[in-house]
């Protein structure tokens, strides 16, 4: 392959590894559940801290990833959720600020939470990068709650 065909066949493929993720939390949906979230979860009081949760100012989306819609998850795992919020970024203060709001008002479900939050833009930037967990979230997390 001549040269410059080479270099065009490799910058498609360095473009193509960073091609454009769906963002399924970009469709408005009212809060809904899964059917199972596996052991260790009190689905009463999980549906009243999101409830909470979504009143907050600059929630957007709340979306669960990792083990528990995978229905891999154990007794012992945590609860992993993303909120997605209406800013396009969130300054270092502003995710520290929010983080402890919006966890103080999800309270306790009965098992540990994970808390990832970023602001639209960034959410969507880094829902194509390879290494980033808004990459998982984006392609096999599931939408809770929508309204961005």
């Amino acid at each position: 392959m001549p040269a410059t065909a080479a270099a065009l066949h490799h910058n498609h493929d360095v473009a193509h590894s960073f091609s454009t993720v769906a963002l399924p939390w970009t469709t408005s949906r009212p809060l809904a559940l899964p059917k199972q979230l596996g052991d260790g979860i009190d689905i009463a009081l999980l549906k009243q801290g999101l409830q909470r949760l979504m009143a907050c100012e600059g929630v957007g989306a709340v979306i669960l990833f990792g083990s528990r819609p995978q229905g891999t998850a154990r007794a012992d795992s945590d609860l992993d959720l993303a909120v997605i919020c209406r800013e396009p970024e969130l300054t270092s203060q502003q995710r520290t600020e929010r983080w402890r709001t919006y966890r103080k008002a999800l309270g306790p479900v009965g098992c540990g939470v994970d808390l990832v939050l970023q602001g639209q833009a960034d959410a969507a930037r880094l829902a194509s990068s390879r290494w980033h967990v808004m990459k998982d979230v984006a392609r096999h997390g599931v939408v809770l709650y929508a309204s961005l």
